[in-house]
């Protein structure tokens, strides 16, 4: 559980994550990635290595995706990525400028959601936003999801999204 696991650093569990899912959807091979994404699309949770950290030693990392709530036609491997791209470059930039990663919890389903890195994206018109959050539930195990929200819940006026 989260709240049983102080040794949690939150930093740098995103920190792996966002390099797992850079490595693993953007600078690596594009038809491994397309592979993966696949799995991920099909509702299979991917193991995709171990962490480590405080007195958490080798647990399985593990990503899910959830696109229940993605809008509009054609989810696919580009949107994926734009939307992940995105979220990225909002990780890294909250980084740099040491900005509050606005991280929710919820303690009764062990679970910690990242509210302040959104990744946007519009294509022909509409807006879809890309979430990470970090699942406790197995322990030891440590599932990053990536979650599509419902779009409207946010203001974009001082996004970065693009057209993709």
């Amino acid at each position: 559980m989260v709240s049983e696991n102080p040794e949690i650093n939150v930093i740098k569990l995103v920190e792996f994550g966002a390099k797992v899912l850079n490595s693993g959807f953007l600078s690596g091979s594009r038809d491994r990635a397309k592979q993966e994404f696949k799995k991920l699309k099909q509702g299979n949770v991917i193991e995709v290595g171990n962490v480590s950290m405080g007195q958490i030693t080798n647990a399985p990392f593990k990503l899910q995706l959830d696109y229940s709530e993605f809008v509009g036609p054609g989810f696919g491997f580009d949107s994926f990525s734009a939307a992940l791209t995105s979220m990225l470059r909002h990780t890294e930039s909250a980084f740099k400028a040491e900005k509050d990663l606005n991280v929710l919890m919820n303690d009764e389903q062990s679970e910690m959601v990242l509210g302040a890195l959104p990744g946007v994206v519009q294509h022909e018109g509409q807006t879809n936003v890309m979430m990470m959050s970090f699942s406790f539930r197995q322990p030891p195990d440590i599932i990053l999801k990536l979650m599509f929200v419902e779009p409207g819940q946010f203001s974009f006026a001082d996004s970065d999204s693009g057209d993709t």
